[in-house]
């Protein structure tokens, strides 16, 4: 019997090994972690893009984005010059606004991303602060390795009463 037993842990210590170098080849097969490593990435685009409007950068705000990029905002169809228009009203006003951006999904299919998170902007403005929250999606592609935003839709949630 305590031979049996002796047996019976060597296997089950060798299956434990064979478990642990299966996982430790995955690991390190090429193109493992490309996934997370290529959400990051699109999760930066749009982290950054929000900042670009924080800042009023309207040439960098431009570079997150396609040539064709398109808007879904509050019932309208925008384009990159739709936005830009309406952003140029605060430039050199003092405005100040600060994103903060909670990412709910981020899915990466060869060239093509998309992305759902709820975004908060604290705003002050003529003295003023307020608060701003949207649900919102996206959809990035990768174009010359980079990813640029082709569409953003954006939902203005009601404050909670």
């Amino acid at each position: 019997m305590p031979s049996y037993n002796r047996n019976r842990r060597v296997s089950q210590v060798n299956r434990l090994w064979l478990l642990l170098i299966v996982l430790l080849t995955i690991g390190a097969l090429p193109g493992h972690g490309q996934t997370n490593k290529e959400e990051e990435r699109v999760k930066k685009v749009v982290v950054d893009a929000f900042q670009a409007i924080a800042d009023l950068d309207l040439p960098k705000l431009r570079s997150y984005c396609q040539t064709d990029f398109v808007l879904l905002e509050d019932g309208q169809v925008w384009t990159i010059d739709t936005l830009e228009n309406r952003l140029k009203p605060y430039l050199g006003t003092g405005m100040k606004r600060v994103n903060t951006i909670d990412f709910i999904k981020v899915t990466v299919k060869g060239p093509v991303a998309w992305v759902s998170y709820r975004n908060t902007a604290d705003i002050v403005r003529d003295g003023k602060q307020r608060q701003v929250r949207w649900l919102e999606s996206a959809v990035l592609e990768k174009t010359k390795g980079e990813w640029k935003l082709a569409l953003l839709h954006s939902t203005v949630l009601n404050p909670k009463r």
